[in-house]
């Protein structure tokens, strides 16, 4: 079999790439574990260097990453670049900082010490809506700390696989990230193998909690991250013009394709029509057509059953009450374009409002007080991050302590970065990525116990 790359611009085919089969993945993960062997015993400082050769390259390559990543899922060539640019500097960013992340740690009053040391070969299986971020955002750290990596990524950017993997290799990184081209019927073979030491997703719920439970089976540490439906809080006291801007960016980026994102929009009742109606007039401005024309800035969705998902949802959301503001219909003509589309009222309690909108619709709600702003934005099977809109620090900061989320933005747009650990709770998974934290996540944190003579 083979994988097939379409150009979700104008549906037509941008290559096909053969499927690895079992003596290949056999080989590929032997590569990774005799890799291993040595990258676990190269000096940290050689690691780190590594790191440095690697954002390097990154930066020299922006245009040609930045082409592959829009020609493959669609994201505003704009975008892309920003995608190369921060993983770019997420690679800078451990080369120059990641040795004290893993230094050892004195047990205070007591002879011991923890020392963070390598786990081996690490599997992930990667999703298509970042490509390139995703995929470096884990193997950066899992590289710092001595780690080598199998992935397998997303059907459909294969293209960006390969150059990924070639990457790797120009940066002086010989069968430290070994790519796999399988479907996913291969995965649990795959985690089951002797040579694997953990797993790591990023993707759907499902998918996530179908590898834990096979990494579970096997005694195999796994982290998890899968999706969200970001509550976007704005007490009555916010900047309205300033959080209207930022929601729009946050809800359309990366073609409202994001596990990251605002979802759903949780207004004061006093400021809901002010910010309802900006809102809309702001998604509506939105530029949508060609992803590789620097103008555009709501490219297709990545595949045709996502754009038919979307429709569903708002046809499913209509259907328990809610009325559209704005959009709500794919756009006729090739491609696979969805427009912003804006619902409100629609019914807490109605099935649909509990699924993850993965495409451009905003969800508006509103609320009496901010303790019904704290149950509703909580009122969800997800947890990945928040954010909160008031210019007040104090009841700021009071509503963050109470959202259950991995992080919380005070008036900003929810996000990652390489300096902060990144993670969720509930069905967003588990474990962090980034940061001290994501550097150590997927390390022996071994004691050594050594008393005075």
């Amino acid at each position: 079999m083979s994988f097939e790359s379409i150009n979700p611009t104008t549906g037509e085919l941008l290559g096909t790439y053969p499927e690895h089969d079992a003596r290949e993945v056999d080989a590929r993960l032997q590569q990774a574990w005799e890799g291993w062997q040595h990258w676990a015993r190269t000096p940290l400082s050689e690691r780190t260097a590594f790191l440095a050769r690697l954002a390097d390259l990154l930066e020299e390559r922006v245009e040609e990453y930045a082409r592959l990543i829009t020609l493959e899922m669609g994201k505003p060539i704009g975008e892309a670049r920003g995608e190369v640019k921060k993983a770019a500097f997420g690679a800078r960013h451990f080369a120059e900082n990641g040795a004290a992340y893993i230094q050892p740690e004195a047990i205070p009053g007591t002879p011991g010490r923890v020392v963070y040391e390598s786990l081996g070969p690490i599997f992930a299986v990667m999703p298509w809506n970042l490509p390139f971020w995703q995929v470096l955002r884990f193997f950066i750290p899992a590289a710092l700390v001595g780690n080598t990596v199998i992935v397998k990524h997303a059907e459909t950017v294969q293209g960006c696989a390969l150059a990924i993997e070639k990457l790797v290799q120009d940066a002086g990184g010989s069968r430290i990230y070994v790519n796999l081209s399988v479907q996913r019927e291969a995965v649990p073979g795959i985690i089951a193998d002797a040579r694997i030491r953990a797993v790591t997703v990023t993707g759907s719920v499902r998918a996530g909690r179908s590898v834990a439970e096979t990494a579970g089976l096997h005694g195999k540490k796994v982290v998890l991250e899968l999706g969200g439906s970001d509550p976007f809080v704005v007490l009555e006291d916010a900047d309205i013009a300033k959080a209207v801007q930022m929601g729009v960016t946050s809800r359309y980026s990366n073609n409202a394709q994001s596990c990251i994102a605002a979802k759903r929009f949780f207004i004061a009742e006093p400021v809901a029509d002010a910010f309802t109606k900006a809102f809309v007039e702001q998604s509506a401005a939105l530029k949508i057509g060609d992803p590789l024309l620097p103008e555009t800035k709501l490219g297709p969705q990545a595949r045709k059953d996502l754009c038919e998902n979307s429709e569903r949802q708002v046809r499913d959301a209509v259907a328990a009450g809610a009325r559209v503001l704005l959009g709500g219909k794919p756009l006729d003509g090739p491609g696979y374009f969805f427009p912003p589309t804006v619902l409100v009222d629609l019914p807490l309690d109605a099935p649909v409002a509990r699924e993850e909108f993965f495409g451009p619709v905003a969800l508006v709600f509103t609320f009496k007080t901010e303790e019904e702003a704290i149950r509703l934005a909580n009122d969800s099977d997800f947890g990945l991050a928040a954010s909160v809109w008031s210019q007040s620090p104090e009841r700021a900061n009071a509503v963050a302590a109470r959202l259950e989320a991995g992080a919380v933005f005070i008036n900003d747009f929810v996000r990652s970065d390489p300096r902060a650990p990144f993670g969720g709770v509930k069905s967003s998974g588990f474990g962090r990525e980034l940061g001290a934290l994501g550097a150590r996540e997927l390390t022996n944190a071994k004691l050594i116990w050594e008393p005075l003579p």
